[in-house]
């Protein structure tokens, strides 16, 4: 035993480092009774997971646990879990949480942990004193069923903040991003408003869920505050008011940079809408992959006529699709504004690889293939 012990005393301190961060922390914790050498070293891991290794503990026992770790933890700790099944019973009687209306609220010392780098919440209300000055440091924030007591301003006051996502988040007004780092956007949710400020290396945008307006004024005019977008993604409701008020044959400058456009939420049988896809697709010579999807709402024939003649009207010799590889149509009815698309598609597209169109309730389908 004796020699056991020499031997795990005799280990290099990033051998041990190394150990003890793949161990559960209550396994670490417990090597504390090897040897005199190991008694402190799982202090200072800077990554602390309270998970389901803690289920069989009484409530009252994971809060304590939970607390004496914390206190005796020296030096960073740069990631920290807490997920256990069970996890409001023990916010009950915790001294560093309480509930809102049901919803988890974050204690005030959690907004004085200026040092965070990843910031992921889930089913919990973000509602931080008027005079928080946010995290400098951050980089990236998963959100999901978060809930908002008031307008998302704080998101300025993370300047190194490249990723951001909000899923399912509720009690939502006005999101303002004004975030000079930030590459990557993903939003479902329901929101009053969406401005983008200040996004010159935004890459990625997806949005999905309800939204009441973009930018005011603007609706269009956003692509100005994305000048380096590289995957745009966007549903019904966003799509509808880019789609609305004058919407220019091509936008001042070309999204050079685009090579993903999704439109999963385009009506081909309103004229209210084609002209705007068409203002994106003539703006993005460097596409490569295209996603379209009919949306289905009733039309009448008058619809369907109307945006025939404008189709036949237009002069497509503007649009260039020369990177264009990869298509996907879901489509309604086989419509005539439907079908002129993909005409166009086929022809503006010289090394188009793949296009596979499909009817929305999966009677039909094609593949174009090279």
């Amino acid at each position: 035993m004796s020699s056991t012990c020499d031997i795990l005393s005799d280990l290099p301190n990033n051998v041990i480092e190394n150990i003890l961060i793949h161990l559960p922390l209550r396994d670490a914790v417990k090597t504390s009774v090897l040897s005199k050498k190991w008694r402190h070293n799982w202090v200072t891991l800077p990554h602390l997971a309270f998970d389901d290794t803690f289920l069989n503990k009484p409530p009252r026992e994971l809060m304590l646990t939970i607390y004496q770790v914390l206190l005796l933890h020296q030096g960073p700790i740069l990631k920290f879990t807490l997920s256990v099944p069970g996890l409001g019973m023990i916010f009950r009687v915790s001294p560093f949480a309480s509930r809102a209306d049901g919803c988890l609220r974050l204690p005030e010392i959690f907004f004085a942990c200026l040092q965070l780098r990843h910031l992921h919440l889930r089913y919990c209300l973000f509602d931080p004193l008027p005079t928080f000055e946010g995290f400098d440091y951050l980089i990236s924030i998963e959100f999901q069923n978060v809930a908002f007591t008031r307008n998302i301003s704080f998101i300025s006051k993370c300047p190194l903040l490249e990723r951001l996502t909000l899923k399912g988040c509720t009690n939502n007004g006005n999101l303002d991003i004004d975030a000079p780092k930030l590459k990557l956007l993903y939003i479902h949710g329901s929101w009053n408003t969406i401005c983008f400020r200040k996004t010159p290396l935004l890459a990625s945008v997806t949005v999905r869920g309800e939204l009441k307006y973009t930018e005011t004024p603007g609706k269009i005019g956003v692509f100005r505050s994305l000048p380096v977008i590289e995957s745009l993604a966007v549903e019904y409701h966003f799509w509808q008011i880019l789609a609305a008020g004058n919407v220019p044959d091509r936008l001042p400058a070309n999204l050079k940079y685009l090579r993903t456009l999704e439109l999963p939420a385009l009506r081909f049988e309103f004229l209210s809408e084609i002209p705007c896809a068409l203002c994106l697709i003539r703006s993005s010579p460097n596409l490569q992959k295209l996603r379209l999807a009919d949306f289905y709402t009733e039309s009448t024939a008058d619809d369907v006529k109307t945006v025939d003649e404008f189709l036949e009207s237009q002069d497509f010799s503007d649009i260039s699709l020369n990177k264009l590889r990869e298509v996907d149509m879901r489509i309604n009815d086989g419509l005539k504004p439907e079908m002129e698309f993909v005409k166009l598609l086929l022809v503006k597209s010289p090394v188009l690889e793949t296009m596979h169109i499909r009817q929305c309730d999966g009677d039909f389908t094609m593949d174009i293939g090279s």
